[in-house]
C-alpha cells in the first residue's frame, strides 16, 4: 500500500502476474511488535471498501479468505485454499490445545 510511511523490509517472494508465477523482491510493511502488525492489518482492511465483503463474513474463516482473494488481497490464485489449509490443519489445532493447557484462550 503506497500510503504506508512506516518501516519496510524487502523480501524475495513469488507473485502471480497474469497467471504466471514469478520470483521478485517486494516491499512489505515492518512492525515493532505483533500487536502493531495486527492493529495495522485490521485498519488496512477496514479502510479499504474492496474488503467489505470479507469483513462481513463474520466468523466464517473459509468465506473470509475467499472474499479477501476475490478482492485482490493476494496474487496467488490458491491463496484462500492455502490459508484455509493452515487454519484447519493439525499443527494449528495442536498449538491452540497447547495454549489452552497453559490457561491461554
Amino acid at each position: 500500500d503506497k500510503r504506508w510511511d512506516g518501516d519496510r523490509v524487502s523480501v524475495s517472494t513469488v507473485e502471480y502476474r497474469n497467471g504466471i508465477m514469478k520470483k521478485e523482491n517486494a516491499l512489505f510493511r515492518a512492525y515493532h511488535s505483533i500487536e502493531d502488525s495486527f492493529n495495522d492489518y485490521v485498519n488496512f482492511l477496514k479502510s479499504n471498501p474492496r474488503y467489505q465483503q470479507a469483513l462481513e463474513s463474520g466468523a466464517d474463516n473459509n468465506r473470509f479468505t475467499k472474499e479477501l482473494q476475490s478482492a485482490g488481497y493476494a496474487t496467488d490464485p490458491s491463496y484462500a485454499e492455502k490459508i484455509n489449509s493452515i487454519l484447519n490443519g493439525d499443527v494449528l489445532k495442536q498449538a491452540i490445545q497447547a495454549l489452552k493447557g497453559f490457561g491461554i484462550r
